[in-house]
């Protein structure tokens, strides 16, 4: 029997599950996670690779068209290149893709059970910061200490992430791509208030509380432009942008 043919009992293909997979080396233990991934049936794959080009990368991306062509007879299977040297970058794009996901209706489940180091980083902050499911395997080892399939799938615990207030958030939201102004920025989270009203000038005050708190905590950065301060999201701002059913 073909290596890549899956128990059909893991193959569901009306269930909504994504299955993030991170390509390396290791073949046989990629195929092992995926016939023992039987809490997660299958309604789509997609193979990671990484961007940067090297000898290594090379074997990875062979790998993963060589999978891609055995499984895309069972599930829709595609290859995506991440950046495998950034991980603020890495994660971020992988971030990009469970989104992309959500909106076909899809749950991505992440397994980096044959991940780089440094992709297994990236998989766990996308996976805390979008509160999607990581999964890995345990590799099983002869006498000799010659890998020989896998003893287990777990699932790896994802911390929720979310450590600012509320109204912090409503401002990182409400900066998005940037503003001119700290009066833009009020009227962005209040579009019905007046200007200059005492009630205008309360909130000025507390959004500047605000900022100042999220500019300490790198989440926030000011750039003056004439006698105004323009305001724009950090990587780490733009990295909570994405927090979703954040609970406060």
């Amino acid at each position: 029997m073909n290596l890549y043919v899956i128990n059909q009992r893991n193959v569901i293909f009306n269930m909504k599950i994504t299955h993030i997979i991170f390509v390396g080396h290791h073949k046989e233990r990629l195929i092992q996670s995926l016939k023992m991934s039987g809490d997660f049936p299958m309604g789509k794959i997609i193979l990671v690779v990484g961007e940067q080009s090297s000898s290594g990368e090379e074997k990875s991306r062979i790998l993963a068209e060589d999978i891609k062509k055995d499984l895309s007879s069972l599930v829709d299977t595609e290859i995506v290149s991440l950046d495998k040297k950034d991980v603020k970058r890495g994660a971020m794009q992988l971030i990009s893709l469970i989104k992309s996901e959500e909106k076909f209706g899809f749950e991505s489940v992440i397994n980096i059970s044959g991940s780089l180091r440094t992709f297994a980083v990236s998989a766990y902050i996308a996976g805390s910061v979008t509160r999607s499911r990581v999964i890995t395997s345990i590799p099983r080892y002869d006498e000799n200490d010659n890998e020989v399939g896998i003893e287990e799938v777990i699932e790896v615990p994802v911390l929720p992430v979310c450590f600012l207030r509320d109204e912090q958030m409503q401002i990182i939201l409400s900066i998005d791509e940037g503003v001119d102004s700290l009066d833009e920025l009020i009227m962005r989270i209040n579009p019905s208030m007046e200007k200059y009203t005492d009630e205008f000038y309360k909130e000025r005050s507390r959004v500047s509380h605000h900022l100042k708190v999220l500019e300490g905590g790198g989440f926030i950065e000011k750039n003056k432009k004439g006698r105004n301060i323009s305001v724009s999201l950090s990587d780490l701002g733009i990295l909570m942008s994405q927090i979703s059913d954040c609970e406060v």
